[in-house]
């Protein structure tokens, strides 16, 4: 099967980025992803959405439909969309990571590599850049899991 990967940005609505809410929301999404042969990662950065999502090209095409009329945010910008890859976030059904919340060596390193405004690593709206961020929280969720601010460890296994 041919894999798709799209990739966009969007501003998150104040809602949204609530902790409780954005860990209620990957939880949905991983499952609902799952059922689709979806995989994908969410950053937030401040109010910012970066996401990535893997998949057959029909089931991805239909829920960036979806997620474009979502009222969870605004502004969603499509930055690139590749009919034929190999899959890159094959580890998550959903994986979010609110750079906020990264452990200071973590932190500090994204922030070495990306802009900074106002505490907040920017979220790039080249492709080529916005690619390595994702690829650089990917690397950061496989090789150094850390825990939840309620205690719940991370899996680096695959949502079943």
């Amino acid at each position: 099967m041919n894999v798709a990967r799209l990739i966009y940005r969007s501003i998150a609505t104040a809602d949204v980025v609530s902790n409780t809410t954005l860990r209620e929301l990957e939880g949905q999404a991983a499952t609902a992803n799952a059922k689709a042969g979806i995989s994908g990662l969410l950053i937030l950065s401040g109010n910012v959405f970066l996401q990535v999502l893997e998949g057959d090209a029909a089931a991805v095409t239909a829920l960036f439909g979806r997620i474009a009329t979502d009222k969870r945010h605004r502004q969603v910008e499509l930055l690139t969309f590749d009919a034929s890859v190999p899959r890159c976030f094959e580890d998550w059904h959903m994986r979010l990571v609110d750079l906020l919340d990264l452990p200071g060596d973590k932190r500090a390193y994204m922030a070495s590599k990306y802009r900074v405004d106002n505490d907040c690593i920017v979220v790039p709206g080249d492709v080529c850049q916005a690619c390595a961020l994702l690829l650089d929280a990917r690397h950061l969720c496989l090789s150094a899991p850390w825990n939840r601010p309620d205690s719940e460890p991370v899996s680096d296994q695959p949502a079943a």
